[in-house]
């Protein structure tokens, strides 16, 4: 599961510039759900960017639907016509999960600035909104969560938006650095 994921600033120096809007600040942040956050996308042929709110309201209890399981993506009404017609790209530099323990666990991927997610985006109440895509947990990530987000190489972004989109399910997730942190949930 992704419920929480973050932003440095040296990311954006990895992103050309034309992707990044010019009233977009670039700055280090959390981007919470429900919160607008940069996303990539293709338009005609050319990536562009949006800023688009994170998750997709939710007709059972009100809440946000702010993820999307890869194995049952297509089958789902709620994502099945936006993963055939607007994936996207989330760009951030790592992500926090809580593990059962409930410690604060920061995951990146070693020596990576900018990482992207693999999400969708459509019009939910006239809004433009994003999901981020989860996967089975893999390696040392199994030992905190579950789930993880469907973390999508830089030098497959093109694979994302083709009709060949389906293979990034498949592909090896990237070695993770997991830092324990001393900050826990708290449920009061």
């Amino acid at each position: 599961m992704c419920g929480r994921y973050y932003i440095r600033h040296k990311m954006y120096e990895n992103l050309p510039a034309f992707l990044i809007p010019a009233d977009y600040k670039c700055e280090d942040r959390d981007i919470l759900p429900s919160e607008k956050a940069l996303i990539l996308r293709k338009a005609n042929a050319r990536m562009e960017a949006g800023v688009l709110s994170w998750g997709y309201p939710s007709k059972q209890n009100g809440g946000l639907v702010i993820n999307a399981r890869a194995e049952t993506l297509h089958e789902k009404p709620m994502f099945c016509d936006d993963v055939m017609h607007r994936r996207c790209l989330i760009p951030a530099s790592g992500f926090y999960e809580w593990d059962r323990s409930k410690q604060k666990a920061t995951i990146r991927v070693p020596e990576e600035e900018l990482i992207y997610f693999a999400g969708i985006y459509g019009i939910r109440e006239g809004v433009e909104r994003f999901v981020i895509i989860t996967r089975e947990a893999a390696g040392e990530m199994c030992r905190i969560h579950e789930r993880m987000p469907l973390i999508v190489p830089g030098s497959r972004m093109d694979e994302w938006f083709s009709e060949d989109y389906r293979e990034i399910f498949a592909a090896a997730m990237p070695g993770l650095d997991i830092q324990i942190e001393n900050e826990q949930l708290s449920f009061f």
